[in-house]
């Protein structure tokens, strides 16, 4: 168990987060994330029916933002040129039908929000472009962030309800080589690998993603300095804010005293479905939940699971092993 290395309070964690934040605004960026968590529906939004014409309805949209914008610069994120889809086996169409399977119209599902896509399809975007160069030398393949990976010791499943479960353990990650082995472009590289390999996976897209965290008792100061606040911030804001991916809820584990405070923190500016799918566990039983022992990783927290295989790796990295 990490020792705690700040009494804990909630004036000690704001001090810590303003300390370790390299002139990012944390809490401000936060605010902003939270707000476009779930996208918005407006009253001229255009809906259509799924598949081919959801699908031709957004591409004119696309080419009609394209042709509005005089700057070059700006007209060029729309050829998404930092997209790994390629890397994937897959065409901007099915990055255009992951976003249009993220904007469903919620009582019927065969209609799609076309609007709301191409509104979190912007957001995308600007993210990509923004990335730039880092995305694109080298290419964003596998083998390129397979290292980057490893020490984060991520695991994927598919849980009793067809959920996609990305399971995060603290526990296991090697702090000591995160920080010396890797740089910030080598962490911004692989979660956006992965983010899109959640992306593109087909329970994801059809059923939501659950993710579960053992945040291990990390302590507050080991935390915040992981990775540089800009870009924690970042990655946050484009698995919460920018990909397609409905997070159904997030269940938390081993959560330090500094990690509740800074959840109420934030949890002022999360809405209230946001809140109640943020939940902190302080019995590992409520694993039950996803489908038992044979559902969860090995080695994964303080349970005794059994799955060995992950999704994600046994789809992309199946052959290299």
């Amino acid at each position: 168990m990490a020792v705690q290395d700040l009494k804990e309070s909630t004036s000690s964690v704001v001090s810590e987060l303003k300390k370790s934040s390299d002139g990012t605004n944390i809490i401000k960026e936060y605010k902003d994330i939270f707000s476009k968590e779930s996208g918005s529906d407006l009253k001229t939004d255009k809906i259509a029916d799924e598949g081919a014409t959801a699908l031709a309805l957004l591409k004119t949209f696309i080419e009609e933002k394209k042709q509005s914008t005089t700057k070059e610069d700006k007209k060029k994120k729309w050829d998404f040129p930092s997209s790994p889809h390629a890397h994937f086996g897959k065409t901007l169409d099915d990055t255009f039908m992951a976003f249009l399977a993220w904007a469903r119209v919620k009582e019927d599902k065969s209609n799609v929000n076309v609007s709301k896509a191409l509104r979190r399809l912007e957001s995308y975007a600007d993210w990509m472009h923004d990335a730039g160069s880092d995305l694109i030398e080298p290419a964003l393949t596998s083998e390129s962030v397979k290292k980057a990976l490893g020490v984060w010791s991520f695991s994927t499943s598919v849980d009793s309800e067809g959920r996609l479960v990305w399971w995060l353990d603290m526990g296991n990650v090697n702090v000591a080589q995160m920080k010396a082995d890797f740089t910030p472009e080598d962490h911004l590289r692989a979660f956006v690998w992965y983010t899109h390999a959640l992306m593109y996976n087909k329970p994801a897209q059809e059923n939501g993603m659950v993710v579960i965290q053992n945040i291990n008792k990390i302590g507050m100061v080991e935390c915040f300095t992981l990775m540089p606040a800009k870009l924690a911030t970042k990655l946050d804001r484009l698995t919460i804010g920018v990909l397609p991916i409905k997070m159904q809820c997030m269940y938390m584990f081993e959560s330090p005293t500094w990690v509740n405070i800074l959840m109420k923190i934030l949890g002022a500016f999360m809405s209230k479905k946001m809140k109640s799918r943020m939940v902190i566990f302080k019995d590992w039983n409520e694993l039950d939940k996803i489908g038992g022992l044979e559902a969860i990783p090995k080695g994964f927290g303080k349970v005794n699971g059994t799955l060995e295989e992950s999704v994600i790796e046994k789809e992309y990295f199946a052959e290299e092993s």
